[in-house]
């Protein structure tokens, strides 16, 4: 009589959790006791004995398929893409949070950068950060500091 085991010995189950970004996906590979192994391992009948080793090359495998998902998502990550916002969507992006028609004025005297396609306007909203970066303004001690510079630079000037 044999092992009452014998059975599911047979069968090789192997649950191997990928985890993605958002989601859990679990891979499941089911070999019979006497099938073959791809190419790239051994061809030889998988074990009961040869389970370390097949575990071992699958692991190597799922971390090199994670090494090249990572290199994917940098390259998607590094690619910048231009976001363009709508009137309203600007309105709320501005820290002040100004009204619709406070913006068409600005636009009207171009203080503030847009682009204008019939009568829809447009920004680029990498242009309002520099935009809302341009409009720092400086402490007392830079704008001493400046003046100085400035006078020092008009005393060494002959005329």
């Amino acid at each position: 009589m044999g092992n009452p085991y014998d059975d599911y010995v047979s069968l090789l189950l192997i649950y191997v959790m990928y985890y993605t970004m958002k989601s859990v996906c679990v891979i499941a590979v089911i070999l019979p006791k006497n099938q073959k192994t791809s190419s790239n391992m051994s061809e030889k009948n998988i074990t009961f004995e040869d389970l370390p080793k097949a575990m071992s090359w699958l692991m190597d495998k799922l971390n090199e398929l994670d090494s090249k998902i990572d290199g994917l998502n940098n390259q998607n990550q590094s690619v910048p893409t231009e976001q363009w916002m709508n009137l309203k969507e600007l309105c709320d992006y501005i820290p002040s949070h100004p009204a619709e028609q406070t913006v068409y004025g600005w636009t009207s005297c171009h203080l503030i950068p847009f682009h204008k396609r019939g009568k829809r306007i447009m920004f680029l909203k990498s242009e309002i950060d520099e935009w809302l970066h341009a409009g720092k303004i400086k402490s007392d001690k830079n704008l001493e500091d400046e003046a100085a510079q400035f006078i020092k630079s008009k005393r060494n000037t002959k005329f």
